[in-house]
């Protein structure tokens, strides 16, 4: 069976820029900040090492607007700026994966999480694993489709399947669109249902399943929780669907166009220009 690695660029580096800020700061002798980038090839090696894919590719955002911003003009509205350090190191991981020959996608109006979700689509008769450190995309967890989970730093991952998935979370992965339906997602300016928290969420997945079942359940569930669920009904529908990750994007390259033989040379010529 082949293996297909893909890698959610934006939170790839970010968490490498976060998590060697304050520990492992670097850049050139002529001031290019490059510590974003070095911890990106870092988890990228490492999960090369165990994953030992077939294929590559890494998925990029492409900016506003998406899709989503068209429902809802608040997506995403609370994100602070980013470091400048930050924004210059985007180009540069770029020019390495152009150096490494590993395949990268963007596209306008779409996220990273619906390229790496169209893709493992597409890969359904593969195995596909999945670099992230955004939990959004535990959604696509299913038997052809892992996610290695970032936790902390640069080296420490998780995989997960639908069995410790199960185990830690109590849940389905297809669930995850549910519980942020009802609990929101403050990272991404999701709604959800005010006053309602993982907790609460979670015990309302766990008896009926669905948010749709929730719904129609509603006079089953008493209290100060069913006035919440009432008042923010079209609040709960829209979060559910902004938190979906769209699954059937057509690409103009294939798989086979994201064939990984390991790194190609030209990328001692990047070493020695970042030093």
């Amino acid at each position: 069976m082949s293996k297909l690695l893909l890698l959610d660029g934006n939170s790839m580096l970010f968490r490498a820029y976060y998590a060697t800020l304050y520990t492992h700061r670097m850049s050139t002798s002529n001031g290019i900040p490059t510590n974003a980038v070095f911890g990106f090839i870092m988890m990228l090696n490492k999960a090369i090492d165990i994953i030992k894919p077939d294929s590559i590719l890494v998925a990029w955002d492409a900016g506003k607007p998406t899709f989503r911003h068209k429902q809802f003009a608040a997506y995403k509205g609370t994100r602070k700026p980013l470091d400048e350090d930050l924004i210059v190191q985007f180009p540069i991981v770029r020019e390495f994966l152009d150096a490494t020959g590993i395949k990268r996608f963007e596209i306008e109006g779409y996220e990273a999480d619906d390229i790496i979700g169209s893709m493992a689509k597409t890969n359904s008769k593969g195995m596909t694993t999945i670099l992230t450190s955004d939990r959004d995309l535990l959604q696509l967890i299913d038997d052809t489709t892992h996610v290695l989970l970032m936790k902390k730093g640069l080296s420490d991952m998780d995989l997960m399947d639908v069995e410790n998935f199960k185990e830690k979370y109590n849940l389905m992965p297809k669930q995850i669109i549910d519980l942020k339906g009802i609990m929101g997602d403050s990272s991404d300016n999701i709604p959800g249902v005010a006053g309602i928290g993982e907790k609460g969420a979670t015990k309302l997945l766990v008896q009926y399943g669905s948010l749709e079942n929730v719904y129609e359940n509603i006079d089953q569930i008493k209290g100060k929780q069913k006035e919440k669920l009432l008042n923010d009904k079209e609040n709960a529908f829209m979060s559910k669907e902004l938190a979906t990750i769209y699954t059937s994007m057509d690409f103009p390259f294939t798989i086979q166009d994201c064939k990984f033989d390991g790194y190609d040379e030209k990328v001692n010529d990047f070493y020695q220009k970042y030093e």
